[in-house]
């Protein structure tokens, strides 16, 4: 017997709930094009770091803030791919870019600054994440140019008060790939810092930049800023949960102070990992994966233009393409293709009510995998219209 409340608003996740259908249906021929996990290699040797290390760096307690090894890792990587050079106490280590998020909002919201602004569209977990840190949330909306999505800075300037906590903000963007520009991190920050508000972005695609656009971290434009990164996407290491935090040190001191009373410590034998990961050569690995995905990108996002009904343009950054599909919701054209065709892809409506009439794929897989997902759309369209008729 259940007693007392459970709360509703935190159901599963799209993806998560378009993946358990999935597994439940038993399908041999499933595309997964749904989650966005790499499925390139890992940096190589990495799994050498775990059979040299001391058994005591393997199994111990990790330091609250990670080692020193790790932590001078971030910082030179931080000089070398986002130019931006930091003090050590600048620094922290967290169990995953989620959990960054998590303890980067939780530390903010207290008193009467409960507000976190949101971009529409956003990756779906990010309300969700700020609703669990005890946040109100608002979206402000965004205008979609092409492939890129300008915030509305006039409905923001409306949006920040005194009440606001944070602005939270993702580049490239999930879903849309979309790559803040340096202007529009500058006068946001700027807006925040007037306000007193922080501007918190979420840099988990960060080397995933493609044509002529560039990843800017958002310190290095605004020093006020909290910037997240995690190793799951660029370094294909979903599995370690690792992410990093760089802000001013009394954030980051505040960020420790709430770790040491939540997830304590990240997991030793990851951080081993990690600090092999980021000794690597990280220009050489980084900008394979860069070139391989913007070819991915570029091939799927031809694939699927290609297509009567379709508008799917080169996304700036990021690791999906989201096409707009011609007189349907994302959601019940996504479930027709997952039920009928078995390609997963998650409904644009998810990431909020700019999405309405996308639908987000991962650009991940392997050619042939992509040309027959790009075949089952067409197939699913042809469907369609033979319907109306």
């Amino acid at each position: 017997m259940t007693t007392g409340m459970i709360r509703p608003d935190l159901p599963l996740s799209a993806v998560a709930a378009i993946a358990e259908r999935a597994a439940a249906a038993g399908w041999s021929d499933a595309i997964p094009m749904a989650g966005g996990e790499p499925r390139f290699a890992c940096p190589p040797g990495l799994l050498d770091a775990l059979h040299t290390a001391h058994p005591d760096s393997l199994t111990k307690y990790s330091p609250f803030k990670g080692t020193a090894e790790l932590l001078e890792a971030a910082r030179r990587k931080l000089i070398e791919v986002n130019h931006l050079d930091v003090d050590p106490d600048e620094l922290i280590v967290v169990p995953g870019g989620a959990q960054a998020l998590f303890s980067a909002l939780s530390i903010l919201v207290h008193g009467q600054r409960r507000r976190v602004v949101i971009t529409d569209p956003c990756w779906e977990h990010y309300p969700r994440i700020a609703v669990a840190a005890g946040a109100e949330v608002v979206r402000v909306p965004t205008t979609r140019d092409g492939a890129h999505d300008a915030i509305d800075l006039d409905k923001l300037d409306r949006l920040v008060d005194d009440t606001t906590a944070a602005v939270l903000l993702n580049t490239p963007l999930n879903p849309t790939g979309s790559v803040l520009r340096p202007d529009e991190l500058d006068r946001i920050g700027e807006l925040c810092d007037a306000r007193g508000a922080r501007m918190v972005v979420d840099e988990e695609y960060e080397t995933f930049v493609y044509g002529g656009n560039r990843h800017t971290t958002a310190r290095a434009v605004r020093q006020s800023a909290i910037s997240l990164f995690s190793l799951s996407k660029s370094f294909a290491l979903t599995g370690i949960r690792i992410g990093y935090v760089t802000a001013d040190a009394a954030t980051i001191d505040a960020l420790k102070r709430f770790g040491l009373f939540t997830y304590m410590y990240s997991s030793s034998p990851a951080l081993v990992l990690a600090t092999a990961a980021l000794q690597t050569d990280l220009s050489g690995y980084l900008e394979g994966v860069r070139s391989e995905y913007e070819e991915k990108a570029a091939n799927l996002a031809k694939a699927l233009d290609a297509i009567p009904g379709v508008d799917c343009v080169l996304p700036e950054g990021g690791v999906y393409v989201f096409p707009r599909i011609a007189g349907a919701d994302g959601k019940s054209y996504a479930d027709r293709l997952l039920s009928e065709q078995h390609v997963l892809c998650v409904p644009g409506e998810t990431a909020g009510a700019m999405g309405r009439g996308h639908v987000r794929f991962f650009i991940g897989l392997d050619h042939e995998s992509a040309v027959t997902a790009a075949g089952r759309v067409r197939a699913m369209l042809d469907n369609a219209e033979h319907e109306r008729r």
